[in-house]
């Protein structure tokens, strides 16, 4: 676990300490779900996607200058 800081208006803070004296959680524990529900399971996704497409273009012969050129075509050359 890391540890980080945030800046909350008093507001929020307000309502973050009503929250942990009603449920019997710290502040941080709050946030931390809070957060987790927001994200889902999508840090998990992104990084099966990521390992699926892991060295799908290794094989390839990619010339990258040729392809910018291309996308560039329309502009002078100096």
């Amino acid at each position: 676990m890391k540890r980080t800081q945030i800046y909350i208006d008093e507001s929020t803070y307000k309502f973050l300490r009503k929250e942990s004296k009603l449920t019997g959680k710290t502040i941080s524990e709050i946030i931390r779900e809070s957060i987790k529900s927001r994200m889902g399971n999508k840090p998990d996704q992104i990084l099966k996607r990521t390992d699926d497409v892991y060295g799908i273009w290794k094989n390839r012969k990619f010339d990258v200058k040729k392809h910018i050129r291309g996308l560039r075509k329309d502009r002078k050359s100096w």
